[in-house]
């Protein structure tokens, strides 16, 4: 049976850099695992248990600060399009719903 010795946290840190290093994984930090678990957590179930599995007491700091918020933007293109359309089809937006009176 291999005897089992424990790694002093000095080593640990140090065989994790050179791990991160060697696969061009420099940006992975603990942190980086916190927020991917946070993530997936909400994204199957909801910000609450996401912040119960992370230990938070407030939602607001899972949202704010672990759950990766989208890189892109919804596709809004078909509205976007009705601003190029021929009046007539569309008919033209009325005076009282310009947002920017």
């Amino acid at each position: 049976m291999a005897s089992r010795t424990t790694l002093s946290p000095n080593n640990v840190r140090r065989q994790w850099r050179q791990a991160r290093a060697e696969a061009d994984l420099d940006w992975v930090t603990p942190h980086t695992f916190r927020k991917t678990v946070a993530t997936l957590i909400k994204e199957e179930t909801n910000t609450k248990s996401a912040a119960a599995q992370l230990g938070h007491s407030s939602e607001e700091v899972t949202d704010t600060y672990y759950i990766a918020k989208p890189v892109q933007a919804p596709d809004v293109s078909g509205i976007l399009e009705r601003l190029g359309s021929h009046p007539s089809s569309q008919g033209s937006p009325s005076k009282e719903n310009d947002a920017h009176q």
